[in-house]
């Protein structure tokens, strides 16, 4: 095999769609793949919203991802089984502190399945927790994502769109699956996200009042130390 033959790339177009309840993060996931960006101010996705990247898989194949966020309010909507219809893959995304997105979901992979079944190849299903920023407030226990994720034959993530843990490793991941390609450890690590978390420190007003009130307390106890020692 000649060095261009090696060199060789393979192109490929898949389109991913990202269903779940609103204000579960599923366009926070999109603009922090595709645009490595976070808004912290919430906007309701009317129908549909579009972003795009190229990953790098093994083997040379460069894959395009055609991702589709579709807005929560579009469940019941005309036009959802056409924003659905020949989608390679989607995630079904929930917010791990909100209980609620997370009993819905079933009523997402149902229509995923239900719009994809006469494909060549039904679309590849992954269950996407987000928010684990906020992991102290989870209402969501690991083994019930687990548990459904293995029922319905998903595929299991979990994120944060606020602190990019994840994303790309995730959508990484899911363009192999679809493809069949496996995946090294070393490809894994490429997408592994350093995350910064934040450090808390006190300002000096904190420490002077700190220092003030154990000051205060020392004084109140040698007050009543002084008063035991009179009365004795």
């Amino acid at each position: 095999m000649s060095d261009s033959d090696e060199e060789t790339v393979i192109e490929r177009t898949l389109k991913v769609v990202v269903v779940g309840d609103g204000a579960s993060g599923k366009t926070s996931i999109c603009t922090r793949y595709a645009q490595d960006n976070f808004g912290r101010q919430y906007q309701q996705t009317v129908g549909l919203d579009f972003f795009s990247k190229r990953v790098m898989l093994p083997g040379n194949v460069q894959v395009l991802l055609q991702i589709w966020d579709i807005g929560g309010q579009s469940i019941g909507g005309p036009m959802l089984d056409k924003y659905i219809f020949g989608a390679q893959g989607a995630l079904v995304c929930y917010d791990v502190t909100n209980g609620a997105s997370f009993e819905n979901i079933e009523d997402w992979v149902n229509l995923v399945k239900k719009y994809t079944k006469d494909q060549e190849k039904p679309a590849h299903l992954s269950l996407v927790g987000n928010k684990t920023d906020l992991e102290h407030r989870r209402a969501v226990r690991i083994e019930k994502h687990s548990k459904f994720a293995e029922q319905h034959g998903m595929s299991s993530h979990y994120v944060s769109a606020k602190t990019g843990d994840s994303v790309r490793l995730m959508f990484r991941q899911v363009a192999a699956d679809i493809l069949g390609i496996q995946l090294s450890k070393s490809d894994m690590e490429a997408d592994i996200a350093v995350v910064q978390a934040p450090v808390a420190t006190q300002s000096e007003a904190d420490l002077k009042a700190a220092a003030s009130a154990a000051s205060k307390d020392r004084r109140r106890n040698h007050a009543k130390k002084s008063s035991v020692c009179s009365l004795q």
